[in-house]
């Protein structure tokens, strides 16, 4: 609560240099940066999750003696960051129709997809796994030689992002051509 301060001299022997306070002419201000910093700490805790990084240690507790404005900019910044980061990552791993060639599209649509396109990402059966039909041998001997950026792999194919089941199929294809699969004609 704000106080101002009113110093008053009264003429009189007993109130000579006394000080008086007396409240502030407006009402109390409300601190809404608690609730903010409340909010922007569950946000960073979901896109922390979300990315598969873990809740870890975020700031949860405010301090309820000053208004904590400040701790509340920098949640939302961090919030904003971590927020645009899985965006990245989403766009890079699962965004196939921007970044998947067109022939890699009608390969899968044939392997797996029954003439939709790019084919059924989660497609797993006995033998073949993955929109592009990986048999489980090749994903296990190509995952290692596929671009480390779009890792770490899962064991079978079927688990993998788009652009983890993409980067091994290029692998296979920088090794054998379009031979390697039934629907090269595609």
């Amino acid at each position: 609560m704000l106080i101002a301060a009113v110093i008053a001299f009264s003429g009189s022997s007993q109130d000579s240099g006394a000080v008086q306070t007396k409240p502030a002419g407006k009402a109390p201000e409300k601190c809404s940066a608690h609730k903010a910093v409340k909010f922007y700490a569950g946000r960073i805790a979901y896109w922390r999750a979300k990315s598969g990084a873990g809740t870890g240690p975020h700031p949860g507790a405010t301090p309820r003696a000053s208004c904590p404005r400040y701790l509340a900019h920098v949640l939302k910044r961090k919030a904003y960051e971590l927020r645009t980061g899985y965006w990245r990552w989403f766009t890079y791993h699962y965004a196939w129709s921007e970044w998947l060639p067109d022939k890699w599209q009608r390969i899968g649509a044939c392997e797996t997809g029954y003439g939709q396109r790019p084919g059924n990402w989660r497609h797993s059966n006995s033998s073949y796994e993955g929109a592009f039909g990986f048999a489980k041998s090749s994903w296990d001997s190509f995952k290692y030689r596929a671009d480390p950026k779009a890792g770490p792999y899962p064991a079978d194919a079927w688990q993998a992002t788009p652009r983890q089941q993409y980067e091994v199929a290029l692998a296979i294809y920088r090794a054998y051509g379009f031979s390697g699969w039934g629907c090269r004609g595609a």
